[in-house]
């Protein structure tokens, strides 16, 4: 469809119209007594970024254990540094 033209001070009579023609993708620039002041834009239609399968994968049932042995951890994960500590206490 081609471009439609709406004027700011006409907007409340033609509310309906303006919100049909972006709803049919038409490109409408908004105008103030001629001068053009906005340019409403269709949306595109994003590509789907999850699938039904990706769906279906995180709908399933967890196995306990499944990480089991696969993943390492260090021995000191869990000690934190004395300078981080002192960091936080702002004794460095």
């Amino acid at each position: 469809m081609s471009p439609k033209t709406f004027d700011i001070a006409d907007l409340s009579e033609n509310l309906a119209d303006l919100l049909s023609d972006i709803q049919n993708h038409v490109e409408v620039t908004l105008t103030h007594q001629g001068v053009p002041l906005a340019k409403v834009l269709p949306l595109t239609q994003p590509e789907p970024t999850v699938t039904k399968a990706d769906l279906n994968d995180a709908l399933k049932p967890r196995v306990a254990g499944f990480w089991q042995g696969k993943v390492k951890i260090a021995d000191d994960f869990d000690e934190t540094p004395e300078e981080v500590i002192a960091a936080f206490y702002g004794d460095e």
